[in-house]
């Protein structure tokens, strides 16, 4: 009995600890992001890349600190600190995925068309930005709180940092290849990813869904994003170019934060 106690506080501590590093990292990288992406309190044009990426960081950052407030809405004190098995954490979220579903598309949708550089609705783009983490979080937290999950996650979070790494710097060695084809590729990539919805839609409702095709299906979209980073990331410095103030950082901080959730969803699901 005293051994489970002390390996329940020693959980209990590391949880916290966890807490406190997420939150900490919260406001770390919200104070970085007001030095360098903004004056006078709105946002600006320089350091743009870096701009987008610490955007990006504090996208992940608050991802972070919802699933760590859904963990305290979902679990009492006991069970707060602890993994639990994965049937039960998807029926602690299942009355509530629709809805999130539906403002998690809205949101991005509503993100979407806004403009990337204009002096109206700062505040607008960034509640619609908040908005859009806060519902996409709730799908992404039986990852951080299953059993299951629990095994491949660190292994996981480290292959698509790497892959994200490797495919952002693919724009200083092929810059020219990136831009020119940036057109045509994205065409190609959008009726890609329209046919693997419409794929997987149909092999779900006619249950011909196997792990094979789960498997091959899972590899072409880890590709496909992969590629995405690419040229989103070459984008950016195409859009470091003409930007000249009040630039969407939320929006443009969106496109890399979906390409990377797509592959780590993927990853997650492989790594089974």
């Amino acid at each position: 009995m005293v051994y489970i106690k002390k390996n329940h506080i020693i959980i209990y501590m590391n949880y916290k600890n966890s807490i406190l590093f997420t939150f900490l990292s919260t406001i770390v990288i919200s104070i970085f992001v007001y030095k360098y992406a903004f004056v006078n309190n709105k946002p600006h044009c320089n350091n743009f890349i870096t701009n987008v990426y610490l955007y990006l960081a504090l996208s992940f950052s608050f991802v972070g600190c919802f699933v760590h407030g859904y963990n305290y809405y979902f679990n009492d004190s006991k069970n707060v600190s602890i993994l639990l098995p994965e049937m039960k954490v998807y029926s602690q979220i299942a009355p509530y995925v629709l809805l999130s579903f539906l403002f998690a598309i809205g949101s991005v949708i509503a993100l979407a068309i806004q403009p990337l550089f204009s002096k109206e609705g700062f505040m607008k783009n960034h509640i619609i930005w908040l908005v859009f983490l806060s519902s996409i979080s709730l799908t992404l937290y039986p990852y951080f709180k299953s059993i299951e999950y629990s095994i491949v996650l660190q292994r996981v979070l480290l292959m698509t940092s790497i892959l994200f790494l490797i495919m952002s710097s693919l724009v200083f060695v092929i810059p020219e290849f990136l831009n020119k084809t940036y057109g045509i590729a994205l065409i190609g990539f959008l009726i890609a990813l329209i046919t693997i919805i419409i794929t997987e839609i149909f092999l779900l409702f006619t249950g011909q869904y196997t792990k094979n095709l789960y498997t091959y299906i899972s590899y072409f979209v880890i590709i496909l994003f992969s590629i995405f980073i690419s040229y989103d990331t070459s984008r950016l410095f195409q859009y470091a170019k003409i930007c000249v103030n009040s630039p969407n950082y939320p929006l443009l901080s969106t496109n890399l934060f979906l390409d990377i959730l797509n592959i780590f969803v993927r990853m997650m699901g492989l790594s089974r």
